[in-house]
């Protein structure tokens, strides 16, 4: 008989914290998500500006999360976990990072999310 060992991980009640990383679409897109999930205002600071991060932005606001460029910021209004579902299709034209992480982040909306782009990335 083999013996299994559990532990109990308590999720943390609040996390204030200062990340800086170097600027990326993938790594500003990642931000994107997690202050989209996070609970209350996220500051991100110096994104990287680019197609890849613009479509997140755009579909992060079909599922009713305000992004708000601020100067050479993004301010982020997360709903902590609390997504809509879009009304429209979702065009992420070539972003394929923006296509691979909304493919998972779609699936805690309560409705049906339809993800389109650019003929190639179909």
């Amino acid at each position: 008989m083999e013996t299994v060992f559990l532990k109990e991980i308590t999720p943390a009640e609040k996390i204030i914290a200062t990340v800086e990383c170097p600027a990326s679409k993938s790594y500003t897109n990642r931000a994107l998500l997690i202050a989209a999930l996070a609970k209350g205002v996220s500051t991100l600071r110096n994104p990287l500006f680019s197609d890849d991060t613009k479509y997140m932005r755009l579909a992060l606001e079909q599922f009713g999360i305000s992004v708000k460029q601020e100067g050479c910021a993004f301010m982020v209004l997360g709903t902590g976990g609390h997504i809509q579902c879009p009304r429209n299709e979702i065009s992420i034209g070539l972003a394929g990072t923006t296509m691979r992480f909304l493919t998972t982040f779609a699936a805690l909306s309560p409705g049906t999310t339809q993800l389109t782009g650019e003929k190639r990335m179909l």
